[in-house]
């Protein structure tokens, strides 16, 4: 597939969620889902977690495990802080689209710092000077403006999520402007630096996954539940540091 059709495949699938996330603004408020909000799309939502435990038990896990084993750690620490990297600005338009103007410009400085003086990336002088990673995403943003989260939904590979979220990974995803500036010859190297650094994050995450995949009493319920926990606390945090901030006009 084409970068062009790729895009316009997206961009397909993002106006489908976003005229699910407006009627879920209009019926919901801002705040996410709690383990005790109704799941509506439960049924659904089961056969995609299925299909996700499925997919690390045969490929993700062995996958991690013999990236891992095979990488030496020095060459996965540069190949994360390079993923890391290529997200910056994307976290920084988020910020910047939330009214979160001094985050915009620390993740800008970082990337700019680690581009010209981490050879592209691969170390990561930023945190060294004190311009540490702040991740930020479209669906915060939407939450920022107001959008209600909507039911809870489970995503083919990209796992759990809300109908807010999905439409924000979709439009970050499209949006996301280091494949268009890097041309379309580069699509497989970001991919592949993309699907490394998950693979060593299922490494570090292994505890906790596996605890929800296979020594839960019912895997779904209790990733959902700490999907939706982690989410709240993310947007909640995100929205009390956007009430500290002061207002540069004003005077």
């Amino acid at each position: 597939m084409t970068q062009s059709a790729l895009q316009r495949k997206v961009a397909a699938h993002a106006a489908l969620w976003g005229i699910l996330a407006l009627v879920a603004g209009c019926a919901g408020s801002q705040d996410v889902p709690t383990a005790d909000s109704p799941d509506p799309l439960e049924g659904v939502n089961r056969a995609m977690h299925g299909l996700n435990k499925g997919l690390d038990t045969v490929a993700i896990k062995p996958g991690s495990d013999a990236y891992v084993a095979v990488v030496p750690s020095r060459a996965r620490s540069g190949i994360s802080n390079v993923a890391t990297n290529l997200l910056q600005p994307v976290y920084a338009a988020n910020h910047l689209l939330q009214g979160d103007i001094e985050d915009a410009g620390t993740t800008v400085m970082r990337f700019g710092f680690n581009t010209l003086f981490g050879l592209g990336g691969l170390l990561d002088p930023a945190s060294e000077a004190g311009m540490y990673d702040n991740p930020s995403d479209f669906g915060e943003t939407l939450a920022v403006w107001g959008v209600g989260s909507g039911p809870y939904v489970e995503l083919p590979v990209f796992g759990p999520s809300t109908v807010r979220d999905s439409l924000g990974l979709a439009v970050d995803i499209y949006a996301d402007p280091v494949p268009r500036v890097l041309g379309n010859d580069s699509w497989p190297y970001v991919v592949g630096i993309r699907v490394a650094d998950l693979l060593q994050e299922r490494n570090e995450m292994a505890r906790v996954i596996e605890a929800l995949y296979y020594e839960s009493a019912d895997s779904y319920s209790a990733t959902r539940i700490a999907y939706l926990q982690n989410r709240a606390k993310t947007i909640n945090d995100g929205a009390l540091a956007l009430e500290d901030l002061e207002d540069p006009y004003d005077f």
